[in-house]
């Protein structure tokens, strides 16, 4: 089922990045002379008429100075009552400062899936409330969902932090991908080789 273009990208880029040994959005892509949080969000631009960035507050004056320049992009720092709640904290941070996007679709990304294109970025664009699945594996962090604060909030409020939780609740449905390769989520440096 095609839709209109999505408009508005959110980029997760809150991680703790334990086992990466340094926070995966500031990590420097030798080849582009870029970070990863660049390189995403310059693959989301294309589809959206903004992007939001979730930051965690340790890496949030980096990403302000990095997209200085930007208008098209707000970095948003986790909320205090919601600090280090995963992906939905950063979610709902989001959800709250984008607002006037009620009637918007969320094409959301991680910062740490490097090998995903526009190809499958865009595919994922056009079809409203899915999420990425391969016969590997199912992506709940590559998905296309409505706005969703309040849903958000009742998540957070009842102690449930996982992804699969809020689509659930979304009734958001699986798009199928032939290839897993794109969707390769890297934890570790050594992933890279």
């Amino acid at each position: 089922m095609k839709s209109e273009k999505v408009n508005v990208g959110i980029l997760l880029a809150g991680g703790r990045s334990s086992r990466f040994g340094e926070p995966k959005a500031l990590f420097l892509d030798e080849a582009t002379g870029k970070t990863w949080v660049e390189l995403t969000a310059s693959k989301l631009m294309p589809l959206c008429e903004r992007v939001f960035i979730s930051a965690n507050r340790e890496i949030y004056p980096n990403l302000v100075e990095i997209f200085r320049n930007e208008t098209a992009i707000q970095i948003i720092p986790d909320q205090e009552e919601y600090t280090d709640f995963g992906p939905l904290g950063g979610l709902y941070a989001v959800m709250v400062q984008a607002q006037t996007y009620q009637k918007a679709h969320f094409l959301i990304l991680p910062v740490d899936m490097p090998f995903l294109t526009l190809a499958e970025i865009g595919r994922l664009a056009d079809y409203p409330n899915h999420y990425a699945k391969t016969k590997q594996a199912n992506h709940y962090l590559v998905a296309n969902i409505p706005y969703a604060r309040e849903i958000l909030h009742k998540l957070l409020q009842n102690e449930q932090y996982r992804v699969r939780a809020l689509l659930e609740k979304l009734d958001t449905q699986p798009l199928e991908f032939e290839n897993e390769a794109p969707f390769k989520n890297i934890n570790r440096q050594n992933e890279l080789f």
